[in-house]
């Protein structure tokens, strides 16, 4: 410990009680500074700095072995330190980027010193006056018997020894010490025979003198015990001399206030203004005060004593005051508080002991006030430590801080302190730092088993803790209110009844490397303004949610893994609760990865959502919305992306594989889901599906190799765009709408699909494609059935194994304009059982049977402005009572099975139905002309325009044909 200097007042009275120095231990300032807990103990002390004049701190010479070991301040000189950290953590929290990235963690700096104790040895003090007296430099050898006779009758006059008892010549302390030998000596040792001394009046040292006090009691026999009593109010023993020392051993110091007054709170039973005093093997016993009251420059160590059931204070320190608790000393049973340093300068410094059942706090340190502690228990009081204004800075080590009814450490009003390698368990919170300003700092340390809370913030203060543990708390770390801070590095939060780390009420944490895993929630970011910043955690294996949002909460998280916890991985809820997710995993959740509900927000990079029992992500409720990028949603037991009711996802360069059902699921009106270059690959049943009122929107994307649908739209009001996509390889169809589903297609591609590159099935199912490919499927490249209608411009519908299109039962429609199938294995067009075909300038050639094939009663094709070159046997064929019907000059290269021509009139009615329809994203198609047309519409708008073109040779007048 680095010395430091002691100061002390040349003008206060240091004789009487009534001096002018103003101290929380003053006769007329006690009952006000130290006030009893209130309302069953929930308040806290109310520490005051000292007001000490300038004057009563001038510096005066002490003893330079004092100097050398014990300076004002010692080893806590990091008060500076401490306020930089103060600035640096406040500066990083009012930032707004919530990154964690390379977060420094300032405060604790490894600062926890060897523990230096004073020196209080008399020996030596001895040993210089005799040299000085022989004058052994030059007067005699060291072993000269001259030297020795000398030494043994100077000893005897530099040393004093006597004794008090009933039946000595000095019958009290008093006496002994006033005597004229006591007075001369250099060093006074006082015997004192056992049994019990009152004192009529205070022992004073208020000399110069080296002085030693011991019982004769033999140590081995409990039951002889020396005592020293009184029922008068005042100190039993009172040290006011800068330069005395005083030893005293095996002597019990009690005092018992008979008088009326039993709360009288100023009563001391020692009291040290200046000076040294070494207490061992003492009881010490107060029942109206304080045990020991240390001002000044006043220094007192305990050795291996016992202060208990005191009225107010075991052991206080104030205005500058040193008191060393050490080597198993116990602090017990005091109405308030064990020990307490009140104000600036005061220092506590224990070692080895223990502080428990004390009526309010174990351990106290006021504003100004510091303690270091090492190897203690701390246990069964109210509060174990209590640290409090600014100033007041609190070090420990070692310590086992338990089983307190309210906190184990208390840090506030700013206040600091560090905390290495302590137990905090079964106390009602664990450590708590609360006010601004206030810095708590843990390391190493565990803060287990306590009935709410291992580590909370409030209020502004800030709390950081390194490889620590909360584990079997309520909630293993808080924090609650704006500014308050939770800073955490490679620490577990396990195993707590309700939450690993919870932050509400505008709370901030930050949290690197750290385990949140076994608990009902992992992480909370509850309430508007709460943020939590994750880097590189684990939360895992809690039995409801890894990491949750609400109630407009923040979090980011970036190098996480959210695993086999029993509901979600990451969940959001309600208007403004954000989650940001960088390069995180959620896999093994026992529903979903990561689920964004009622209003949320949730984005997502370079994160992996796979192998979840049902959904990868899941978004519900109006305005919530999950946005992925560059994510992966694989093998997960439902659908990799599922969004209903009113829910919005979006997703860019994800990929979405190997799911038991489907790829991207759309449900229920007002849902919608948005891709960009996407892969839905080798799902279950379906790639991508609109369905029960859903919308989605796909541009760029690859559906492929799906057991059996890449992409559709199911059931009314569902609605499907896919621009410049491709469905391939499927198990079944590239693209459907079922059940009165709606899809858009433009510049898309449909090849390979086992069965149909496109279908449109059932009542007012409808299918719009405009530039698009639909080759080489397994059967037919596009078909309309059970009143399903396909809508086709400038499309290609070739080399499909059967027909290129089809039109099959009753009301399902086909309209083609200009567009081409070629080279199929049966027929470019088929029109079955009372289906519809009507086609404008298309080109239908190099089909194996037939170009164009009408079956069965009321099929009907009707042709404009056609070409149907190289068919098989036959370019047009129609059989029972099928009709194909041309209009206008064209093309049929080849025979023509059943031709019954029709007028020009009859022409313009085309007979497809008028529905309009929507789109989810417009805005993407607006540039292909289709965006708020009816599918007719856009047959007609086909036709006209081609019979302008052809208007000469049609030989029929415009208006008479758009009239009819």
């Amino acid at each position: 410990m680095p010395p430091r200097k002691r100061q002390r007042s040349e003008h206060a009275d240091t004789s009487s009680e009534g001096s002018v120095f103003s101290s929380p231990m003053d006769d007329d300032e006690g009952e006000e500074t130290f006030p009893i807990a209130a309302d069953g103990g929930e308040g806290v002390p109310c520490f005051h700095p000292a007001l000490s004049s300038p004057d009563q701190q001038v510096a005066s010479h002490t003893p330079n072995e004092w100097d050398s070991s014990h300076s004002k301040g010692a080893d806590f000189e990091g008060g500076a330190e401490v306020e930089e950290a103060r600035i640096h953590i406040n500066s990083s929290i009012t930032n707004d980027d919530p990154s964690v990235k390379d977060q420094q963690f300032p405060l604790l700096r490894d600062r926890f010193d060897c523990f230096e104790e004073s020196d209080f040895s008399f020996r030596e003090d001895l040993d210089r006056m005799l040299a000085f007296a022989l004058g052994t430099h030059g007067r005699a050898g060291n072993n000269s018997l001259v030297r020795f006779l000398n030494s043994n009758v100077l000893q005897m006059i530099l040393c004093c020894e006597l004794t008090i008892g009933p039946t000595r010549y000095y019958k009290t302390l008093t006496s002994a010490l006033s005597c004229g030998s006591a007075r001369c000596a250099t060093l006074v040792k006082v015997y004192v025979e056992p049994g019990l001394h009152m004192l009529e009046s205070e022992v004073e040292i208020k000399e110069p003198t080296r002085l030693i006090i011991q019982s004769l009691a033999p140590c081995s026999v409990s039951e002889e015990k020396t005592i020293f009593s009184s029922l008068h109010g005042r100190p039993l023993l009172r040290l006011s001399c800068s330069d005395a020392k005083v030893h005293v051993s095996n002597i019990d110091f009690v005092f018992k206030n008979e008088g009326p007054s039993t709360t009288d709170l100023k009563q001391r039973c020692i009291w040290i203004t200046e000076g040294k005093l070494l207490l061992q093997r003492c009881n010490i016993t107060s029942d109206t005060g304080i045990g020991i009251c240390v001002l000044r420059s006043g220094v007192i160590r305990v050795d291996e004593c016992e202060i208990k059931n005191c009225g107010f204070v075991g052991i206080a320190s104030a205005q500058g005051g040193v008191a060393e608790i050490v080597n198993k000393c116990k602090i017990t049973g005091n109405r308030h508080f064990g020990i307490l340093a009140t104000d600036s300068g005061s220092c506590s410094m224990i070692q080895d002991s223990e502080f428990s059942g004390n009526g309010t706090y174990g351990i106290g340190v006021g504003a100004g006030g510091q303690l270091k502690a090492f190897n203690c228990d701390i246990s069964n009081n109210q509060v174990g430590i209590i640290s409090k204004g600014f100033g007041s800075h609190v070090s420990l080590r070692g310590c086992q801080i338990n089983r307190n009814s309210r906190i184990g450490v208390g840090v506030r009003e700013g206040a600091a302190a560090m905390v290495q390698s302590c137990q905090m368990q079964k106390n009602l919170y664990g450590a708590c730092v609360s006010n601004f300003e206030s810095i708590i700092s843990l390391h190493k340390s565990d803060l287990s088993e306590n009935l709410t809370h291992g580590l909370g913030a409030s209020d502004g203060g800030t709390a950081e803790a390194f490889f620590c543990t909360m584990q079997a708390n309520q909630v293993g770390v808080v924090s609650k209110g704006r500014g308050s801070t939770v800073l955490l590095n490679s620490c577990q939060s396990n195993k707590n009844l309700r939450i690993g780390v919870g932050i509400r009420e505008a709370g901030k944490a930050k949290c690197v490397q750290c385990e949140m895993v076994r608990n009902q929630y992992g992480v909370c970011a509850l309430n508007s303004g709460a943020t939590v910043s994750l880097l590189k955690c684990v939360a895992s294996h809690n039995e409801r949610y890894g990491l949750s949002s609400s109630d407009g909460g923040f979090v980011q998280a970036t190098d996480c893994v959210f695993e086999n916890n029993l509901q979600l991985g990451i969940g959001a809820w309600h208007t403004e609760s954000r989650v940001v997710l960088l390069r995180c995993i959620a896999k093994g959740n026992g529903r979903t990865g990561l689920a964004s509900r009622v209003g949320s927000n949730v984005v997502a990079t370079d994160s992996a959502f796979n192998s979840n029992q049902q959904f990868g992500v899941y978004v519900s409720g109006e305005s919530s919305v999950i946005t992925l990028k560059n994510c992966t949603a694989n093998s997960n037991g439902l659908y990799g992306v599922g969004c209903s009711e009113s829910g919005l996802a979006q997703a860019a360069d994800t990929v979405l594989e190997k799911n038991q059902q489907a790829g991207v699921v759309s449900k229920d009106i007002g849902s919608a889901v948005a891709l960009r270059n996407c892969i839905a690959s080798s799902n279950g049943r379906i790639g991508v599906a609109a369905i029960v009122g859903g919308h989605v929107e796909a541009v760029g994307c690859v559906l492929k190799q799906n057991e059996r649908v890449g992409i559709g739209a199911w059931h009314a009001g569902s609605k499907v765009t896919l621009l410049k996509s491709e469905a391939s390889d499927n198990g079944a169809t590239g693209i459907s709408a079922i059940d009165g589903g709606v899809l858009r297609a433009v510049e898309c591609k449909m090849i390979g699909n086992r069965r149909v590159g496109v279908v449109a099935r059932d009542g007012n199912s409808v299918v719009s494609m405009h530039k698009c490919v639909s080759n080489q499927n397994g059967r037919i490249g596009a078909g309309a059935r059970g009143q399903g209608s396909i809508e086709a411009v400038e499309c290609c519908l070739s080399e499909n194994a059967q027909s290129g299109i089809i039109a099959q039962d009753e009301g399902s429609k086909v309209a083609l304009v200009q567009c081409s199938l070629d080279g199929n294995g049966s027929f470019g067009i088929s029109v079955r059982s009372g289906g519809l075909a009507e086609m404008v300038g298309c080109m239908i050639r190099n089909n194996i049977c037939a170009g164009a094939y009408a079956c069965h009663l009321n099929s009907r094709v009707a042709m404009w402005w056609c070409n149907a070159l190289n068919n098989g046997h036959a370019s047009l064929n129609a059989r029972d009572d099928g009709f194909v019907k041309l209009f206008g000059p064209s093309a049929t290269g080849g025979n023509v099975i059943q031709h019954v021509p029709c007028e020009q009139e009859s022409a313009a009615p085309l007979g497809c139905q008028s529905v309009m329809v929507n789109l989810a994203y417009p805005e993407f198609v607006d540039s292909y002309q289709i965006s708020g047309k009816s599918h007719s519409k856009l047959i007609y708008d086909a036709f006209f325009r081609i019979l302008q073109q052809n208007y000469p040779a049609s030989g029929c007048h415009v208006v008479q044909v758009l009239e009819k």
